[in-house]
């Protein structure tokens, strides 16, 4: 991959809003750019990506004068004396610090940002070597979400395309949302149907699973393989009213069905088309409406799936009242 300058300056703004790199789920909120420049990898948790954005941008800044160091690090929330909440907050320390006012320092960070941008491009590129788990895409991934049993379940079928020889395991991701409003860590189920062989199960965030899978055959460059998985969440366990995939690496297409009891359909479902994670819970019911059919299936299709964006669709459940 080619790193664009634009898009690379864009990911790093939108990393400085919010909470900075101190953010929540920050593996969720870094572009394809600055994956490719720090190295980050669809198995990264979130503190790994913390660590290798962290260890890039202080790699490439120990080299600025301290005022333009100050104006990379402080933003980001990376500088100790920095890690406020808001952006706003962190503008204002910046601006004590070198006495200037909070519009000077907005242009300033913006200038740092740019020449950070430079600075990286600029180097030398030293390639990481890549691992055969990395060298691989999703071409079909389809999902068929049950909620009129006794818990919600979903079978999940996946094509992979290897991208280079000697694809023989991959790594597979699957984040949930948390069980309820206050956060509390959901668990799931996971059964093997067909096509991998579940080698072990990691857990690196409350709400983040990794299944390392190995193939039947070693696959060669431009070759595809199909597996299939059943997820499920445990009985007594709620689950919110959303499914959203995440693709990690490119996606050639998604199909999405969702059953809902014919008894409880909802009141409103909608379509989640290229979201930000950031935004996922602040999404305007209305948009994108979608309906149940007969039989109370909702159906969704998604083509040229970008990494880290959100496909899927929300609901709001039957008022019960």
């Amino acid at each position: 991959m080619t790193v664009q300058p634009d898009l690379l300056l864009s990911e790093l703004r939108a990393l400085c809003r919010g909470p900075g790199m101190q953010a929540p789920a920050i593996d969720r909120q870094v572009g394809p750019a600055l994956q490719e420049v720090c190295g980050i990898t669809g198995a990264d948790g979130a503190e790994t990506v913390r660590n290798k954005i962290r260890a890039w941008v202080d790699g490439i800044v120990e080299r600025f004068p301290l005022d333009l160091r100050l104006t990379v690090t402080a933003p980001l929330a990376l500088h100790e004396g920095a890690q406020y909440r808001f952006l706003n907050e962190r503008v204002d320390w910046l601006a004590a610090q070198q006495e200037r006012g909070a519009r000077t320092m907005r242009r300033r960070i913006d200038e740092g940002l740019i020449r950070l941008v430079e600075a990286a491009l600029d180097a030398t590129p030293q390639p990481a070597p890549r691992s055969r788990e990395d060298g691989w895409r999703v071409s079909d991934f389809e999902a068929v979400l049950r909620l009129d049993g006794t818990t919600p379940s979903c079978t999940e079928r996946r094509t992979l395309v290897a991208d280079c020889d000697g694809i023989d395991r991959i790594t597979w991701s699957i984040s949930i949302p948390a069980a309820t409003g206050d956060g509390a860590p959901a668990d799931l189920d996971v059964e093997v149907l067909h096509g991998v062989e579940l080698l072990s199960t990691e857990r690196p965030s409350p709400r983040r699973f990794l299944l390392h899978l190995k193939l039947p055959r070693t696959l060669r460059a431009g070759e595809a393989h199909r597996f299939s998985l059943h997820v499920q969440v445990p009985e007594g366990q709620p689950m919110r009213p959303t499914y959203v995939f995440w693709p990690e690496r490119p996606c050639d297409h998604f199909n999405l069905v969702v059953r809902f009891p014919s008894t409880a359909l909802p009141a409103s479902v909608w379509r989640v088309d290229g979201a930000f994670h950031r935004d996922i819970d602040d999404l305007a019911e209305g948009r994108d409406l979608v309906r149940p059919n007969g039989i109370g299936e909702v159906e969704v299709d998604f083509s040229g799936l970008r990494p880290d964006r959100g496909y899927g669709i929300q609901w709001r459940p039957a008022d019960t009242g």
